[in-house]
């Protein structure tokens, strides 16, 4: 990391932080496979595609003060993916998704887990929702898997980028 203060969250083994310019060649190589773009309605990215979203992830961040957020292992390896989150519409509704994108190198690994649990922590500690959900092609199962060990349960299909989704959820513990 060039800047302490670009770093949202740590794990036991992920910092998260916001992406910078220096990510662009790993973004774009995850955004690029075919296996990991697979069940997007984009299909694989350029790299000006992704260069464009990581432009997009820091504006939302100087504005929201969240957003989708680079995954580096703490053992070195820089930007294995993303999570963060970000605000939906489903259904004409205002919703907070939480997202996460890994390299196919890591799946597998609990790392989606690790930085998502991360995620849904910090959305119900610093957002004033009553609920996170996350966005998933019904034949994705591994993210279905991350989603369910969130505790998020099935709570509708939508469409959703022109395509059928699942949409799972999980509420704000009650204090």
């Amino acid at each position: 990391m060039t800047d302490q203060t670009l770093k949202i969250l740590e794990t036991d083994r992920l910092v998260l932080r916001v992406f910078e310019p220096s990510d662009l060649d790993a973004f774009a190589a995850i955004e690029a496979d075919p296996d990991v773009m697979r069940y997007y309605s984009s299909g694989p990215r350029t790299r000006e595609n992704a260069e464009r979203a990581m432009g997009q992830f820091r504006e939302m961040q100087a504005t929201y003060g969240h957003s989708l957020w680079a995954l580096d292992e703490k053992d070195g390896k820089k930007c294995i993916g993303y999570s963060g989150v970000i605000p939906q519409t489903i259904g004409g509704r205002q919703e907070m998704e939480i997202g996460y994108k890994l390299a196919k190198e890591f799946w597998g690994k609990g790392f989606a887990t690790e930085a998502a649990s991360a995620v849904r922590d910090w959305g119900f500690s610093n957002l004033r929702v009553r609920r996170l959900i996350s966005i998933v092609d019904p034949l994705n199962t591994a993210s279905i898997r991350v989603a369910e060990k969130l505790g998020m349960r099935y709570v509708q299909n939508s469409e959703y980028e022109g395509k059928d989704c699942r949409i799972y959820a999980v509420s704000r513990p009650l204090s």
